[in-house]
């Protein structure tokens, strides 16, 4: 999971369940991602549809992948009574950096489904400097494109706003070995990388032989990445061989 700030705007609930038996409840969340923790304030006689309108900012290091959020009625005496809770992968947020104010539902502690918490998600990742360096090691089982003889296989490898290209390796078939570094200098928050696969071809469009997505937190932490399988996959996501690739990141 990629390094950054996550926000996230509890706007307001929708037809919660009401715990109290005389008057209304009174409606506080608790979001946690990991061990990070945020109480909101409590809506006195807030009942069914609380309006929090509040904004909060978790620290994302390498771990946590979802929200978990928990609406407790805050009770006078005795203990705070739980109204529902709603848990929220964040792969899609990583991806998109920003989910638009939405509405999810919220699942009571009997496991019954009552009432919706609107929200609006942010992700703002974190911006690295320094130098990343690619190291294309060779791929296995790569897609035969051509009718006659042998593939010619080639790569090119896109970082944020550059890419590069490797040395064809012509005539392997499915087995290239490439071994070349490409050297990237990372100012911005990219990250992956994103690697596309080629056969050359002299009479015609060189023919796609798949693409393969290298998640670059893991380097961005410990400032080294041994060498790794990753599998290359068609245009419907249908796996076409593996890539092996080694990541270093130097800081500056």
């Amino acid at each position: 999971m990629p390094e950054g700030t996550v926000e996230i705007e509890l706007i307001k609930g929708h037809d919660l369940k009401d715990v109290e038996f005389i008057g209304k409840s009174d409606p506080y969340a608790v979001l946690c991602i990991g061990e990070q923790k945020h109480r909101s304030k409590t809506i006195h006689d807030g009942g069914k549809s609380p309006v929090w309108n509040e904004s909060f900012l978790f620290e994302i290091p390498d771990g946590p992948h979802e929200l978990q959020i928990v609406v407790y009625d805050d009770e006078k005496h005795g203990s705070d009574e739980a109204m529902g809770s709603v848990l929220i992968p964040l792969n899609q947020l990583f991806a998109e950096r920003q989910v638009e104010p939405c509405k999810f539902k919220v699942q009571r502690p009997n496991g019954k489904c009552e009432g919706e918490l609107e929200l609006g998600l942010k992700f703002f990742p974190k911006v690295h400097h320094g130098v990343l360096e690619v190291h294309l090691i060779e791929a296995h089982g790569l897609k035969d494109t051509d009718t006659f003889g042998k593939s010619d296989p080639y790569a090119v490898i896109y970082c944020h706003k550059e890419h590069k290209k490797s040395r064809v390796i012509e005539g392997c078939n499915s087995d290239p070995v490439w071994d070349e570094r490409f050297s990237f200098q990372i100012d911005n928050d990219v990250m992956d990388v994103l690697i596309k696969l080629f056969d050359k071809d002299d009479l015609k469009a060189d023919d796609p032989l798949g693409n393969v997505v290298v998640p670059l937190n893991r380097v961005f932490t410990s400032g080294h990445e041994p060498p790794s399988k990753f599998k290359v996959l068609g245009p419907k996501g249908q796996p076409q061989g593996e890539l092996s690739v080694a990541l270093k990141f130097s800081p500056m």
